[in-house]
């Protein structure tokens, strides 16, 4: 029995879904499809039933699911079990103009190879994070800019973009995209902590276009309620649960982004064998 069958077995179970499940343990999909199959043929029973459309557990698969997270559980347990410190809760933060939504994949990667591992969120002003990283107090720290200093190491994660945001009855909410220059004649709700408000008022000037501004709000649920409203029109990074009645579309001409990196105590990562994997898991696939 090969474990990370078990492993492609509770991702497929929670996604329902081939194509999101075989990325989330970092495999193609015909491999994916093969390990499914040969835990089938090894227990003599169908787990999933699947056409084109659908995937749905069998009642073999509902019975098996339990068992199969308590398998993974415990090969947790076991791995973590030779490392001293190994129980205890990673510990990551996130500079305050990162929104959650841009790092949710990661830690996501590393939630699907290690589901029962426990993280902690960290809430500090930017100005502490970096000592805390640096003593100890902090496993990692996710920025938007490249940490030079020769206690840390530091791996690029993901591109942030900027996107339009619009009500679901606007007249270009059925476009595949749209050019920034429409800022000139639309309703436009700023983000007042926008990251990349600098790059996208340079940009705003080189096409000669000044946003009629009808709301300032400071995050990206306020604005989003207001879109939905159909308030006006804004600008904010892809959010991972999308608002209703709102829709999301890409900048056409001028694209607007920035990198996100993961950091790390050099020291603290050969000591702390949870901490390499969390590292591992979020940029493996990269």
């Amino acid at each position: 029995m090969n474990l990370q069958f078990i492993k492609y077995f509770v991702a497929l179970a929670n996604t329902l879904n081939f194509t999101k499940a075989s990325e989330q343990v970092f495999v193609v999909q015909s491999t994916f499809s093969a390990g499914i199959k040969k835990l089938e043929e090894h227990f003599g029973v169908k787990l999933f039933e699947r056409d084109k459309r659908n995937v749905q557990l069998t009642p073999e698969g509902e019975l098996f699911l339990p068992k199969a997270m308590e398998l993974l559980k415990l090969w947790n347990d076991i791995e973590v079990g030779f490392e001293v410190k190994e129980n205890e809760p990673i510990l990551i933060s996130f500079v305050q103009n990162i929104l959650l939504d841009a790092i949710l994949e990661s830690i996501n990667q590393y939630k699907t190879a290690y589901p029962f591992s426990e993280v902690n969120i960290v809430e500090k002003k930017d100005a502490e994070l970096l000592n805390l990283l640096l003593n100890e107090q902090l496993d990692v720290l996710f920025v938007d800019y490249e940490i030079e200093h020769e206690n840390i190491d530091f791996q690029f994660i993901t591109i942030e973009k900027l996107v339009f945001a619009m009500n679901e009855k606007h007249p270009l909410s059925n476009k595949k995209s749209i050019p920034l220059s429409i800022l000139k004649e639309e309703p436009f709700i700023e983000r007042s902590f926008c990251a990349m408000y600098d790059e996208l008022t340079e940009k705003l000037k080189e096409i000669n276009v000044k946003p009629k501004k009808v709301f300032t709000a400071p995050n990206n649920g306020t604005v989003s309620t207001l879109v939905a409203s159909g308030m006006g029109i804004s600008l904010m990074p892809m959010p991972t649960f999308k608002t209703e009645n709102v829709v999301y579309l890409p900048i056409e001409d001028v694209p607007i982004t920035r990198d996100i990196y993961l950091a790390w105590n050099k020291d603290l990562v050969k000591r702390k064998h949870n901490v390499k994997n969390f590292i591992e898991g979020c940029v493996k696939g990269l």
